[in-house]
């Protein structure tokens, strides 16, 4: 194909799915052709994304105020304060590599112009730089990865602060809120919670909240070579997708995969010699402290530490809204974090402030590791690149075409005290509460080859006993666990039988609660589930019914007033949200004999009570009960936007949050959101293939053949191949000797 402005001597060519196949003389150049596809096909999608993050949203895009909020949530934080820093911190060959890739862009840029959304809200575009990819960067370290931690901190100070009964909330998250004073927490004015307006803002960015990665050695390959999958999770309905696929070769190398647009790295893909997938480990990496807070005789604001008080750090972001005055903000700070709200609104008192390890120097090396994966020679050498980098945290799984496999978790984790978990606040004022420093990156986990021949990840808690605890929060293991029954069921696998496995609908959940329910359960309701092969296909009348029965009970035995409260209960366990954290410690308190959350009332009964409620509701299917449209990031939703075709049918959403397929609908403020695998990639290292498919194609115009071309495969479960469109040259071909495992 012909692209103008294209400035290099690369050639582009599209494949049969819209998927940009570039071939250049270099990785400098195919990284420039790169950036030039990605503004060609993504522009509204990324300058879009670089605003929000800046914290320029409001007035460069529309004067809303859920924009506004996340303008104010970012320029709190102050991610935009570093990247220039961070930008210094690069290498020079990363230097190097990303101004290639924003050169890239630039000249797409211009050969585009302006796209419908643009024009329609009359956007300038600014220039693509290297600190625009640090923009895009912190989405997916902080708004897409953080957040949902805080999200999960601030649940526990509601529960606290809603009354809930300490010894009940302390059964439920054992081991995490013994260091947390209830009655201090109490005292604190509310947390700041972004509205959910603003926060399905945060929900349209990348967000590994959940996924599936795992890679099986030669002992359990039929081919004799490692095999890879690898699916990301997150909201799938919005189009454009989120990922963008493309194949880059030059000289005698080549990249397969998912990239981000906006950035110049493949966040699950493979070279010739070594392939990768990841899951989020959901590690904590933030902290919320107390400070107590005053105003001085001479006006400032004032944090304790011991008996001395201290004069905050205090910003003001000028933060501008279109069509009006800017509003001013002030951001008040010390070495323990940024404080929620100004202190004028209250007064003296309590306050709670947040930290991140994002903040500090070098977390912009992040863009330096993946860059360094594409050269990577060996599991061993990606498996170091990945220890290095920062942000966010990741379980990065790896085979490569000599047949090892390895596994190595990475971020950058505070070292707390030894008491303290991180899910509950701390007192500030106690200087042994303070970070002491960065775990060391020689702790994080890491498997090299192990004697079971297979490595599966899917954000269980990778917690070891004696070792330093990089997850605080409690999570259900139910996928990971199903992936392994099946690789230890299947014996010799195939890329077929993983293709398979990554649309397994199977849930562990419900074959491990059903029979404490049933036990309890109405006659009726006992027939009704008899039998039940414990999937979420789209035709179960039983999966609808396990569903309702466990929300039911949930309610009864975790929704009074003293427990989680009815309302946010409900919140939690339905269509109208989710909190997998909560989930999973409910279950295990399901499965005791005794607990305090039955103490004054009979499990039996409630459980009972839970089952009549169930047949009083209609009998449907799980793909009436569970389904979603697709709809356009920029004009769906909307009356003028169904009219002009933006938004889908109706479709059913296979699985549930505890199978393999990860598909639950969740309705928000306003709109229809969903999590649901965002990208199936499946390789074998024997050959220089991928099969791979997404909910969307490669193009954001809903008027191209691309925009949604790949959504047939991925409702069916079908996949399409990807190979660099060349043959290998004699001196490319692999090495039969294995690499020599390090000490």
């Amino acid at each position: 194909m012909e692209f103008p402005r294209l400035a290099r001597d690369i050639s582009i060519e599209r494949d049969d799915a819209g998927v940009p196949h570039i071939s250049a003389h270099s990785l400098d150049d195919a990284l420039y052709g790169l950036g030039y596809m990605h503004a060609t096909d993504r522009l509204t999608q990324i300058l879009f994304a670089r605003a929000i993050a800046s914290g320029q949203a409001a007035e460069t895009i529309a004067a809303r105020d859920e924009l506004l909020e996340t303008d104010r949530f970012f320029r709190r934080i102050g991610l935009h304060r570093n990247q220039p820093r961070e930008r210094d911190y690069w290498p020079e060959g990363t230097q190097r590599q990303v101004q290639q890739y924003c050169s890239g862009v630039n000249d797409g840029m211009k050969a585009v112009g302006h796209t419908l959304p643009m024009w329609a809200i009359g956007f300038e575009a600014a220039p693509w730089e290297p600190v625009s990819v640090l923009y895009i960067g912190n989405l997916l370290s902080f708004g897409g990865l953080a957040v949902s931690q805080l999200e999960n901190e601030r649940i526990v100070i509601e529960l606290i602060q809603a009354g809930g009964d300490e010894a009940a909330l302390r059964e439920l998250l054992p081991g995490r809120l013994e260091h947390v004073d209830f009655d201090l927490v109490r005292k604190v004015h509310h947390v700041r919670r972004m509205s959910d307006e603003a926060l399905e803002v945060l929900m349209d960015l990348p967000r590994l909240a959940g996924s599936n990665a795992w890679v099986v050695g030669p002992s359990k390959s039929k081919s004799g070579s490692p095999l890879l999958c690898s699916d990301p999770h997150l909201e799938t309905n919005r189009l454009p997708a989120i990922w963008y696929e493309a194949v880059l070769t030059w000289n005698d190398d080549y990249a397969i995969g998912a990239t981000l647009p906006g950035c110049p790295l493949f966040a699950v893909g493979r070279t010739k010699r070594v392939s990768w997938g990841v899951t989020y480990m959901k590690g904590d990496t933030t902290d919320f402290f107390i400070e107590e807070v005053r105003k001085s005789d001479d006006g400032n604001w004032q944090y304790r530490r011991e008996d001395d008080w201290i004069d905050y750090q205090v910003r003001e972001e000028a933060i501008g809204c279109k069509g009006k005055p800017p509003e001013t903000m002030r951001v008040f700070e010390n070495p323990q974090g940024v404080l929620e709200v100004d202190p004028e609104q209250f007064g003296d008192g309590y306050y709670f402030s947040l930290a991140w390890t994002g903040l500090f120097p070098h977390s912009g090396m992040a863009i330096a590791s993946w860059l360094d994966m594409l050269g990577a020679e060996s599991t061993a050498q990606a498996l170091d690149v990945a220890k290095e980098c920062p942000q966010p945290t990741l379980c990065w799984v790896v085979g490569d075409a000599h047949g090892n496999i390895g596994m190595q978790g990475n971020g950058r984790f505070p070292r707390r005290r030894h008491d303290v978990s991180g899910l509950g606040p701390v007192a500030a004022w106690d200087a042994r509460n303070h970070w002491q420093g960065m775990i060391a990156a020689e702790h994080l986990p890491r498997i090299y080859n192990p004697e079971c021949g297979y490595i599966a990840t899917a954000n269980e808690d990778i917690n070891e006993p004696g070792k330093p605890k990089f997850v605080s929060q409690t999570l259900p293991d139910y996928r990971k666990r199903r992936i392994v029954e099946r690789l230890e069921e299947l014996g010799q696998v195939t890329p077929e039988e993983m293709q398979t496995l990554q649309y397994d609908l199977l849930s562990l959940q419900a074959r491990e609660i059903l029979p404490i329910l049933l036990e309890y359960a109405p006659d009726e309701l006992k027939e009704r589930l008899a039998g039940w092969d414990y999937r979420y296909a789209p035709e179960s009348t039983q999966a609808v019914a396990f569903q309702r029965f466990y929300r039911n009970t949930m309610l009864e035995i975790f929704g009074h007033e003293r427990g989680l409260g009815p309302r946010r209960t409900l919140y939690l366990v339905s269509r109208a949200g989710f909190s997998s954290m909560i989930i999973a410690a409910c279950d295990e308190v399901l499965k005791k004999e005794n607990s305090l959350w039955w103490q004054t009332r009979d499990k039996g009964e409630m459980i009972y009570t839970a089952g009549e409620k169930v047949l009083l509701e209609g009998e449907t299917t799980w793909g009436e009960f569970n389904n979603f449209h697709f709809t356009d990031r920029f004009f769906g939703g909307g009356q003028v936007g169904r009219l002009l075709g933006f938004d889908s049918p109706k479709y059913p959403m296979p699985g549930c949050h505890a199978t393999v397929f990860q598909g639950h609908v969740l309705q928000t403020a306003t709109r229809e959101s969903t999590f649901a695998p965002s990208y199936h990639f499946v390789t074998d290292m024997g050959t220089d293939e991928a099969w791979t498919n997404l909910p969307g194609g490669p193009c954001e115009s809903r008027f191209s053949w691309y925009y949604k071309s790949d959504v047939p495969l991925w409702m069916e479960g079908e996949y399409k191949k990807l190979a660099p469109k060349w043959e290998p040259t004699e001196t490319s071909q692999r090495s039969e000797s294995p690499e020599t495992p390090p000490p």
